[in-house]
């Protein structure tokens, strides 16, 4: 079997999670950011009112990210947005959840840190400059 076959699988379940975990980590940021926007249209909204509604555009961006980012690791595409993904979801201000986030990105950086699996990667780089 060789190593991109290997690979996929181990990678498949955690970027999945990380998937997973932004798609329903992004509901809660979009839900105040289109309660924000109704407010902004209504003129109900002040410059101090803000600061909720750019910390959820924050964390709605940062999760459009993982998903993305978690999705290209798992189809062997791109190591540096898998990797951004994984460092994501274990930052705390990103993830509102927490206890979700952390052990879904160290379970992605502990993958993604191993020999085999970069060379995975740069196996997949290389089949794609040659097709």
């Amino acid at each position: 079997m060789d190593i991109v076959e290997t690979a996929k699988p181990r990678l498949a379940r955690p970027a999945t999670a990380l998937v997973a975990m932004a798609s329903i980590q992004s509901v809660f940021p979009a839900i105040l950011l289109v309660c924000g926007m109704v407010d902004l249209f209504a003129g109900r909204l002040s410059g101090t009112e803000s600061l909720p509604l750019l910390i959820a555009l924050v964390q709605f961006s940062s999760q459009i990210v993982i998903a993305i980012g978690a999705a290209k690791m798992g189809f062997l595409e791109s190591y540096t947005m898998g990797r951004t993904a994984a460092i994501l979801a274990c930052i705390p201000f990103v993830t509102p959840f927490v206890f979700i986030g952390i052990p879904f990105g160290v379970w992605s950086l502990k993958l993604l840190a191993d020999p085999a699996i970069i060379r995975a990667f740069q196996a997949t780089i290389q089949r794609r400059k040659s097709a």
